[in-house]
Order: C-alpha cells, then structure tokens, then sequence
C-alpha cells in the first residue's frame, strides 16, 4: 500500500486477519491459512489511518519525558487519550517542598526543585487529579451511552492493573490510562464497565465488551504494550 511498508506473514493460529504495528514502526499484516494476500491490501486499506496515528504514536513516544527524572525532568506531559499537552518550567526556592502552580503557560513547579524524588511525588500526586477530572468524566459519558450503573469511581496509581470493577459497582481506574491513546483508555473503561454485568472472562463477559467495542481483540492485543506511552516519572518505585 502507497506510503506504508510492511511485511505478510501467514500464521496457522491465526482466525482472522489482522494488523500489527511494533514500536520499532515495522507493520506486519497476519493472515489465516488459505486467506489470499489480497485481503492484506485491502485491510491495510481500511486501517490506512489508523496504522498511521499507530506509527505517529510509536515516532512521537521515545519521547524526552521517558529520560530518566534524576537528571532530566519533563518539559512537556501529553495526554494522549484525551488530546492535552501541557508545558512544564522549573522555578527553584528556599523551601523544600515542591508545589505545581498552573500558570497561562502551562505548569510551574516551585521549591526544591533539585530533588528528583520530591519533585516526582508532586507530579505523581498532580497527576491523580487530573486523572479524577477527566477519567470520571469519560466513564460516566460511557455509562450512560451503553446503559451501565457503577456506585463510584476511584482512581489509583498503580504498577500494571489499569482498572477493576467489585461486586458492589465501585470502579478503580489507573491513573496512567492518562497516557494511553484515546481507544485504549475507552477500552478499559468498558471493559470494567462489562464486569458490571458479567463479573468474570467468560464468553459472555467478553460478549458484553464487544456489545460496547467493536474492536475490543485488537485493543487487548495492543494493551500489551502499552509501555511505550508511560513516562519514567508516572511509573511507581
């Protein structure tokens, strides 16, 4: 196809075709056994633009805020599944805390700036908050466009469970969902929003999800590397 490379390879497990874009940018299209390779064009064709913001994503994420923070902070946080970019500037003061001011510029983090550890707290912290704000908006946006009723919301920072959902309707979200394409996000959050109905991985639970996203399998599949999104200083110690 015009503009993108990429590779066919035939696989036995393979039950449909489907198209795979790695953080090294290569594209490779997987196709069943005895499925013409015509069915690549013509899905490449229909993926055309997803496969691009896919490769943009991957060109965009070794991005400058995955330097590691004791020797280099961010000067820019992307959230990218709800399209915010955000400036960020250090200002550096007698005290020892390290206080997030929002100014018409963007963020400005003031204090002891020169402590990596206190400075990656109060980013951490910050980014709860966001996190609450808009993650809770989206899931109660999606709630009532599928007909879901959850009790509450939590939103927690944690190592690599993005959400779940008890048996009373409490939804807990991760807040790095943040940091994930818009898709990946929603396919979270209806995922937790499918165990309202269905409180396990059955066929029916997944039944649910697919009801809600039709492209829910390339989604899971995509969730596995979800790595090239997270910066260094959102991850937990």
């Amino acid at each position: 196809m015009d503009n993108i490379d990429y590779k066919i390879r035939v696989s036995k497990r393979a039950q449909h075709a489907r198209i795979v874009v790695r953080p090294d940018l290569s594209v490779e299209v997987v196709l069943p056994e005895g499925v013409s390779r015509q069915r690549a064009v013509a899905l490449l064709q229909e993926k055309k633009a997803w496969v691009e913001r896919s490769l943009k994503r991957f060109s965009e994420h070794a991005k400058p805020q995955n330097i590691q923070l004791s020797s280099n902070f961010p000067e820019q946080i992307h959230f990218e599944s709800i399209g915010l970019k955000i400036a960020l500037s250090y200002r550096q003061t007698d005290s020892e805390r390290v206080r997030i001011t929002q100014l018409d510029s963007g963020l400005q983090l003031s204090g002891n700036t020169g402590d990596a550890t206190r400075v990656k707290a109060s980013l951490q912290r910050w980014l709860k908050q966001q996190a609450k704000k808009y993650l809770s908006q989206v899931l109660a946006e999606l709630a009532e466009q599928h007909g879901f009723s959850y009790r509450k919301v939590v939103i927690r920072l944690q190592k690599s469970r993005w959400g779940s959902c008890s048996k009373s309707g409490d939804i807990s979200l991760n807040a790095k969902l943040l940091f994930l394409p818009q898709e990946l996000m929603r396919y979270v959050l209806l995922h937790e929003l499918a165990h309202l109905k269905q409180m396990n991985h059955s066929e029916k639970f997944w039944s649910v999800v697919a009801e809600c996203d039709a492209d829910y399998l390339l989604h899971r599949k995509e969730m596995r590397r979800t790595f090239c999104w997270i910066p260094v200083w959102a991850e937990l110690d």
